[in-house]
């Protein structure tokens, strides 16, 4: 270990370590499972650290109910209540902004938050009336909020998470 690169292993210290959760289908957020890899003996259990570590934890903290973990009922992103309980769009966004805000603040890996958007659709005035959009569009507006949150880390690296965004279809 005396021939690693000292910035990267306190990154890496740093960032943290975990086990890899990979998407069952990157179209969809139906789930996460731990994905296995070739170890020297065999296959094992894969790993991300540093910077993806701290990704992957985001994402998975940005698309899990508050409370909804009995191990650790403070974690996970409570805007997703906002999206549920909330009638009037502009305050749906903005409830969902400050969860946003108060789950990256809880981390400790995150110096400052950059920058953070909010695409909400409802807010949008669509081109054609509701009853000329086709039913794939109309609810997508109504279903989907995309959020994009770039910050910067401890170990002084921005990075960018985009949640929500549209993958095209195959």
């Amino acid at each position: 270990m005396a021939d690693q690169d000292p910035a990267r292993e306190l990154r890496r210290r740093l960032l943290g370590r975990g086990l890899a959760c990979r998407r069952l289908d990157p179209a969809l957020d139906a789930g996460r499972d731990l994905e296995l890899a070739a170890g020297p003996n065999g296959l094992d259990l894969a790993t991300v650290e540093g910077m993806d570590n701290l990704l992957q934890c985001l994402e998975v903290a940005l698309t899990t109910a508050l409370g909804s973990d009995v191990f650790a009922t403070d974690f996970g992103f409570d805007g997703v209540n906002a999206l549920v309980e909330e009638t009037n769009p502009l305050l749906v966004r903005e409830r969902v902004r400050v969860s946003i805000v108060q789950l990256l603040r809880k981390d400790t890996r995150i110096r400052r938050i950059v920058d953070l958007k909010l695409l909400d659709r409802r807010l949008e005035l669509s081109a054609t009336p509701d009853g000329d959009d086709d039913l794939a569009t109309r609810l997508d507006r109504w279903r989907t909020v995309r959020v994009s949150v770039a910050f910067e880390t401890v170990v002084g690296e921005e990075a960018l998470i985009d949640l929500g965004r549209v993958l095209p279809r195959v």
